[in-house]
């Protein structure tokens, strides 16, 4: 009689523990499987104007376009206590290649304005997409010399966008004059310019 409750009870011992591997077996690979997933974070612009989505490699037009705008008022307005960080922060969204065309352009211009106590503020009046991921924006720059209006004017630029992993990077930004030319990215007036 007592054999057989024994023999039942290992019985459904063996089976429990059993049971307690697999389940085991199977968490730690949920867990592995887990782990080699990466963290995406996800930058918004500052003010949600309109929704929007992004995806791996793709976004929509309406979040390309509120990241433009932030990312054009950002670099474009700056005074000398902040010019350089404001390029460095800047530096930092841009693609290798953009980079490499563009640092040596941006961290000059932010040590003239910061040289010259310079004051600069873009203000974006219209956007438009010239293709999926370039845009052109127009505003008006206002810059100040000890608190005095020295120049005044509208501008255009153009910004192309990359999504990639989430994330959007700037992969050319450029100045475009009247005549349809590309002289430096801000529109510091230098000696030369005049």
């Amino acid at each position: 009689m007592r054999s057989g409750r024994y023999l039942e009870q290992l019985d459904q011992s063996i089976w429990i523990a059993r049971i307690l591997q697999v389940i085991t077996l199977v968490m730690a690979i949920a867990i592995l499987l887990l782990a080699k997933q990466r963290t995406i974070i996800h930058v918004a612009p500052p003010t949600i104007e309109r929704e929007y989505w992004i995806g791996p490699t793709n976004a929509s037009r309406e979040y390309i376009e509120q990241m433009a705008a932030f990312y054009a008022t950002t670099v474009l307005t700056v005074n000398p206590d902040n010019a350089l960080f404001a390029a460095r922060a800047f530096l930092q969204q841009l693609t290798p290649d953009a980079r490499g065309r563009l640092e040596a352009t941006l961290m000059g211009e932010a040590t003239y304005i910061k040289n010259h106590g310079l004051t600069q503020a873009f203000y974006p009046k219209a956007m438009d997409f010239l293709s999926a991921r370039k845009l052109r924006i127009t505003g008006t720059t206002i810059q100040w010399i000890a608190g005095k209006v020295v120049t005044q004017r509208n501008v255009s630029y153009t910004m192309t966008l990359e999504v990639n992993n989430y994330g959007v990077k700037i992969a050319d930004f450029e100045r475009i004059q009247q005549d349809g030319t590309h002289p430096s990215i801000t529109s510091v007036e230098t000696d030369s310019d005049t």
